[in-house]
């Protein structure tokens, strides 16, 4: 294991993210030892590459980069908007209790969707697919503006999904078509900042958004820039080299290359899963039979998506005959955690902040801007780190080690803390959260070569965004299901309180927030402490699963596992 993860240190600089040295002889050497084709035309563009200086010989190139970043900035934006503003929706709605479908309804289906615009945009195109992803982003923005109740909501959330699964992915994809080899890793770094911009603003104005005009307009405002951008990217976005445009119509032929199958089947096994989480302990007690049946079936459903990934003759969403060794497991399973914790704890702290510090939607909206904006912070440092010293692994182990840190340090914050320190507390979570993505990423890569470069990064994004789902859902679920148990013990202590009257209580708080304040003190400071105890809890999970991801650090090492399929 050592050896192997020196040889994939060195070869980060040569052609990853960030790298810029010129030693393509190594580069050749460790990552293309499976493919001799796909080595000689990596070697003829690193050859072209060194004549060619500027950044793209491609037509039109600062349109399309405009196109490509104005997505990439909506695609932060949307993801901290809805975390600033979910608990407001699910009020306004009187469905606080299913106000986390709102993110997760989004998750499912842009996590369904990541991987297969690979697949088609090399089949039918870029353009079609970079025009396609805008325009169903920007409707799913239009009927979430209109929605008349949280159920309409959330199935616009789903079709929002649909399209913002293509924003980072085919911004990735294009670049990587125009922009000279030796620069695409300043465009990555620029991609990652931009993001992180969007997640601050997002962050930053989503709550005060929220407050003074509405949460619509959180929807609405992202409208024109989408649209902006597919005008942009239809206008000007070309597809990539070598692709015959006499063969872009969907046929049956090129139908049998998409896993169509493999999507349907992780999107039911996942919805059932959450369905599970979402009903568990609320409209349903967790021992009811239909809620056994429907964790069985989710069960079941992935059980069959291996199965189809396994046998499927179209390009699988994760190949999982080349990703079989215990090497694969542990990496993917830290990078489900990883995905796992990132989300509960920024779902986690909008509640936080509201109910334990009495914060406003727009106040704690606004505290969220210190943990975005710490995130490209933590890339930039790993950016930076693996171009001058080329280490890799020190930065996988650094960046889950300190984002485990943040959570547990997030469990520190109260009323009495002083704002600046307030601010440090939720630092480390996000820098660790920086470093720890592009590292274990790179490590994947390299470990299976170039010549599985765009499988090996799907499937590490979809291991992140089924992680996700889960984080946001499992926050949901933990906070519900504590909150009902404990409140009902504690105000079986008020002997002015019926069975019925506690009841009612209950299903008020589960629904929405505000409704603790129309209590007298006495009722409002039990309900008030108990909510404080539940955030507590999925904080504390939260934390659990990101230390479990450092722990499988450690066994990669222990173990000494290497990748199945590889020469390294």
């Amino acid at each position: 294991m050592a050896d192997f993860t020196k040889e994939t240190e060195t070869t980060v600089l040569i052609n990853g993210p960030f790298g810029t040295d010129n030693n393509s002889a190594n580069y050749e050497s460790t990552s293309c030892a499976d493919n001799d084709a796909t080595c000689d035309e990596e070697t003829a563009e690193l050859e072209q590459a060194e004549e060619f200086t500027g950044f793209s010989s491609a037509p039109n190139f600062v349109w399309i980069e405009a196109a490509l970043m104005l997505n990439v900035f909506l695609s932060g934006f949307d993801g901290t908007v809805t975390a600033s503003t979910y608990t407001t929706i699910g009020n306004e709605f009187d469905a606080a209790h299913l106000a986390s479908w709102i993110t997760t309804s989004y998750l499912i289906t842009s996590t369904a969707f990541q991987p297969l615009y690979g697949s088609f945009s090399d089949v039918i195109g870029r353009r079609k697919c970079c025009f396609f992803a805008s325009v169903s982003f920007a409707f799913g923005c239009i009927g979430c503006s209109v929605a008349t109740n949280i159920i309409t909501l959330n199935l616009m959330r789903a079709i929002t999904g649909i399209g913002g699964g293509g924003l980072i992915t085919l911004a990735t994809i294009i670049n990587s078509d125009v922009i000279s080899p030796r620069k695409r890793g300043l465009f990555q770094a620029f991609q990652n900042l931009l993001f992180g911009f969007g997640a601050v603003c997002g962050a930053s104005f989503g709550g005060t958004i929220a407050s003074f005009f509405g949460w619509r307009w959180c929807f609405i405002i992202q409208v024109i820039p989408s649209l902006l951008s597919a005008a942009i990217g239809y206008k000007f976005v070309r597809n990539q080299p070598g692709f015959d445009e006499a063969h872009s119509q969907l046929t049956s032929s090129i139908l049998e290359r998409i896993d169509y199958k493999g999507s349907v089947v992780l999107v039911t096994a996942l919805t059932s899963q959450l369905f599970v989480l979402t009903l568990g302990g609320n409209e349903l007690s967790w021992s009811d039979y239909r809620l056994i049946a429907l964790g069985f079936s989710g069960i079941g459903l992935l059980v069959l998506f291996v199965y189809i990934e396994l046998n499927t003759k179209a390009n699988p969403i994760i190949p999982v005959r080349r990703f079989k060794s215990l090497f694969t497991v542990l990496l993917l399973g830290q990078n489900f955690l990883l995905g796992l914790s990132a989300y509960a704890y920024l779902f986690a702290l909008p509640l936080l902040f509201q109910i334990v510090l009495g914060d406003t939607p727009s106040r704690a909206g606004l505290r969220l801007a210190i943990p975005s904006l710490s995130t490209p912070i933590g890339g930039i440092i790993t950016g930076v780190v693996m171009n001058k010293y080329g280490i890799l692994k020190g930065l996988v182990y650094t960046g889950t080690f300190t984002m485990a840190v943040g959570n547990f340090l997030t469990l520190l914050v109260s009323p009495n803390t002083p704002s600046w320190l307030l601010d440090i507390l939720l630092m480390p979570a996000n820098i660790g959260q920086g470093m720890a993505y592009p590292s274990s990423l790179f490590t994947f890569i390299f470990a299976y070569g170039a010549a599985h470069q765009a499988t090996s990064t799907s499937t590490i994004y979809l291991s992140r965004s089924i992680g996700g789902v889960f984080g946001v859902s499992s926050v949901s679920a933990i906070v519900q299901a504590y909150l009902k148990f404990k409140v009902t013990k504690d105000l079986k202590a008020l002997p002015e309180l019926s069975k019925h009257d506690i009841h009612k209580i209950v299903s008020a708080i589960s629904r929405s927030t505000d409704a603790i304040y129309t209590y007298p003190d006495t009722i409002k400071q039990i309900i008030l402490f108990d909510y404080e105890r539940a955030i507590r809890l999925a904080q504390l999970f939260s934390s659990l699963c990101c230390a479990t991801a450092f722990i499988l650090c450690l066994l990669r090492d222990i173990t000494r596992s290497k990748p199945a399929n590889t020469s390294v």
